[in-house]
């Protein structure tokens, strides 16, 4: 046994590994279970096996560059450039729009996924009618008051479609999949709240888009072929909707 090497090399990935990752998420491991010798065996495993794939790669190297001055220059290279890394994701960080970007796609996962298609869409046009009659309550433009009263119809037979189709079981019909929550828009888009908007037409339009596009993704994903027409009926009549609602502003 090589001593003064044993020695050299242990207090070196003893002194490297404080305050790693390695020893973090150990630490992560262990703080969140009551298993502490399970964490430590499985830590010891992992490190032993990682530390065999290193000794074999150096041994490897070994053979073909015998002269160790070129291994220690090539690793001295290694670890300036991962200082410098390092370095620039402290002094330059990656713009405020691309960090943001994952955890609202995460939050818009998790704020759909579990919900149940036809329950989420009959909150959603119930919403949408009562919004249309408070609004057609309080517009004194006759052109206006005309549109959202025949909206909030619409919005209520949508409306009782939907609560007919909960009452005959189809409550539970679809679960909404991760996968599926990526192409549909946000709970908060999807919920009418145009007569609190400033800009209420504005408002209102944008609101019958997304439900377009809610119940567009519902049709692509939909395996049975009556609920494929019906959300695919109900894309084509929010699309209506909003096209009444833009006809408005001129």
């Amino acid at each position: 046994m090589n001593w003064p090497l044993f020695f050299s090399t242990f207090a070196l990935i003893f002194l490297a590994e404080l305050g790693d990752k390695t020893q973090l998420a150990v630490m992560s491991q262990s703080a969140s279970s009551s298993s502490k010798w399970t964490v430590f065996a499985a830590g010891v495993l992992a490190l032993t096996a990682s530390t065999a794939i290193g000794v074999l790669a150096g041994e490897l190297i070994r053979r073909f560059v015998p002269d160790d001055r070129y291994i220690k220059c090539v690793g001295g290279v290694l670890f300036l450039v991962f200082g410098c890394l390092m370095l620039r994701e402290v002094f330059m960080p990656a713009p405020a729009g691309a960090v943001e970007a994952a955890p609202r796609r995460a939050s818009r996962v998790t704020e759909w996924v579990g919900r149940f298609v036809i329950q989420q869409a009959a909150a959603f046009e119930k919403a949408a009618y009562e919004d249309y009659e408070a609004l057609a309550e309080v517009v004194s433009d006759p052109r206006e008051k005309a549109v959202f009263q025949r909206l909030a119809i619409e919005e209520r037979w949508h409306h009782e479609a939907m609560l007919g189709a909960i009452q005959a079981g189809g409550g539970k019909d679809i679960a909404v999949t991760a996968d599926m929550a990526e192409g549909l828009p946000t709970v908060a888009e999807l919920m009418q709240d145009a007569a609190k908007a400033s800009k209420v037409v504005e408002h209102a339009i944008e609101h019958e888009k997304a439900m377009a596009k809610f119940y567009l993704t519902l049709a692509r994903q939909s395996a049975l072929p009556r609920l494929r027409e019906t959300f695919s009926a109900l894309a084509v009549a929010e699309e209506n909707h909003a096209l009444r609602l833009m006809a408005l502003r001129k």
